[in-house]
């Protein structure tokens, strides 16, 4: 942008908002009107500079020489004649420019707006910085709001609303250059709500109870813009829709509002209102009755009936886990405490170890095979009972909590299955292991005692043989007297020794 074109409609905005002047612009002329001499010398340099022609200041008697506009007194008006646009494009320079062009019928599809650095795109407007050229193509004009808006005094929607709905809700409009479109967005799309303007221009929302709002305080921030966009949007985009939008709107906005508010105060009760009409809207009535309720306590108590459900196979499979645990528990402590030489003991064991296990495994499929077949339910339900509940609703009453239950039985059944399975691992290992022989106990019976007397080979062989002493010999004795026995049994109980 050039700082001419800047310093121009700098001059021009300032003497605009100083309330000294009022300017005029159009696609192919700028009228400025109302100056003093020096103020007409300041604009008519600005123009020249930037590049428009046919430059002439005048007043009532006529046009002025330039080396006389210092002179002349109030009551002075430039006009110039602007470059020549593309076809199809429309631009401003001033702030007052563009409210003039906003305030009547949209003539081209393309707005060049002094100041504005990106695009601003409306169903049917592009707004665009000075000088860019982009490929615009402009979507379905929407219903007008003459449909359904009773208009008895002024202020009314209009019947151009597509220029005022923002392609994606999402983008903002907060610069400054956008100031007068924002201003007239908001007054123009909270009118087209309304179900009939009044002849002292306030909005009327029927109800029950009937309520209304002045069209004053019309400032919102960008979140509440945003809300509006949405809701405008929403309400407008099917015009065979139209009527039964628009009216579950307006009935919500008076059911849910403050009486007697302005315009911020209506653009407050827009969120509640619209996910209200949305869900009434769903559900294929005019207002949430008692089948809409009894539809969603039968959701939720069959959601409540499922969770229980669920629930107690979880605890189902606790008790099978630790009944499994303490089995196994008790397999082992027996496997090391009874007699090794039974030969059933083992194959017992691991049988006994098998069958718990696959008890385990059988309460986890189970309840594994009754979670796919509630989820198939929810899918089916989801788009054949309850296709009234958006997403959000949906996921809150129905899927987290369902999610929940589900997470709880995994965790139990992962944590019992690797407890099961690595008890059953130990059970067979244990099992399995070859019998260690008993080392035998030493005792006090005459055969041990015998072993201990008789001496071992290494101790004979280092046992020193007596001495040789002289041998007298004994008398011979009759082997029938009492010496001769007395003598006979003295020898054997020697040798005995």
């Amino acid at each position: 942008m050039a700082p001419s074109q800047i310093a121009l409609a700098k001059a021009l905005n300032e003497l605009v908002d100083a309330g000294r002047v009022v300017i005029t612009e159009t696609r192919a002329r700028l009228a400025v009107n109302q100056l003093n001499g020096t103020e007409a010398e300041a604009i008519v340099d600005l123009l020249e500079a930037d590049g428009w022609h046919d430059v002439l200041a005048s007043d009532a008697g006529g046009e002025i020489p330039r080396n006389l506009l210092p002179t002349s007194g109030e009551g002075v008006r430039v006009t110039a004649v602007r470059m020549p646009l593309p076809d199809g494009v429309e631009a401003v320079l001033t702030k007052s420019g563009f409210g003039a062009l906003l305030d009547r019928p949209s003539a081209t599809s393309v707005v060049w707006v002094h100041g504005l650095r990106a695009p601003v795109e409306t169903l049917s407007v592009l707004y665009a910085p000075w000088g860019i050229v982009e490929p615009f193509v402009p979507l379905d004009a929407p219903a007008n709001p003459a449909r359904v808006v009773r208009v008895l005094g002024p202020s009314g929607p209009g019947d151009q609303i597509g220029r005022w709905l923002l392609r994606s809700s999402d983008q903002s409009a907060e610069v400054e250059a956008m100031a007068p479109w924002k201003e007239r967005a908001t007054k123009r799309l909270l009118a087209s709500l309304a179900q009939e303007i009044e002849s002292d221009a306030r909005l009327l929302f029927r109800g029950p109870p009937p309520t209304r709002f002045s069209q004053t305080n019309g400032s919102i921030d960008q979140t509440l813009f945003a809300t509006l966009q949405s809701t405008a949007g929403w309400v407008y985009e099917n015009s065979r829709e139209l009527d039964n939008r628009h009216g579950l709107l307006a009935a919500e906005v008076a059911r849910t509002s403050l009486r007697d508010g302005s315009l911020k105060d209506l653009a407050v009760t827009l969120p509640a209102a619209l996910e209200s009409a949305k869900i009434a809207y769903n559900f294929g009535v005019t207002q949430q009755s008692k089948d809409t309720l009894k539809a969603l306590s039968d959701l939720r108590k069959s959601v409540s009936d499922d969770t229980a459900k669920l629930s107690e196979t979880t605890r189902s499979l606790g008790g099978a886990v630790i009944s499994a645990v303490f089995g196994n528990i008790g397999l082992i402590v027996a496997r090391l405490t009874l007699p090794t030489n039974g030969a059933f003991i083992g194959p017992a064991a691991m049988l006994i170890g098998i069958v718990l296990t696959i008890y385990v495994g059988a309460v986890i499929a189970s309840g594994a095979h009754y979670i796919a077949i509630q989820r198939d339910l929810r899918n089916d339900w989801r788009f054949r009972l309850y296709r009234f509940l958006g997403d959000d609703e949906y996921n809150v009453m129905v899927t987290l909590p369902a999610k929940r239950a589900e997470r709880a039985f995994w965790g139990t059944a992962i944590a019992g299955a690797l407890m099961t399975v690595f008890l059953l691992i130990a059970v067979y290992f244990i099992a399995a292991a070859p019998p260690v022989s008993a080392e035998k106990p030493r005792g006090t019976s005459s055969q041990d005692a015998v072993e201990r007397l008789e001496p071992t080979p290494d101790a004979a062989a280092i046992t020193e043989a007596p001495k040789a002493e002289s041998v007298v010999p004994s008398p011979k004795l009759n082997p029938a007297s009492p010496r001769a026995f007395s003598d006979h049994s003295g020898s054997y109980l020697q040798d005995l020794k």
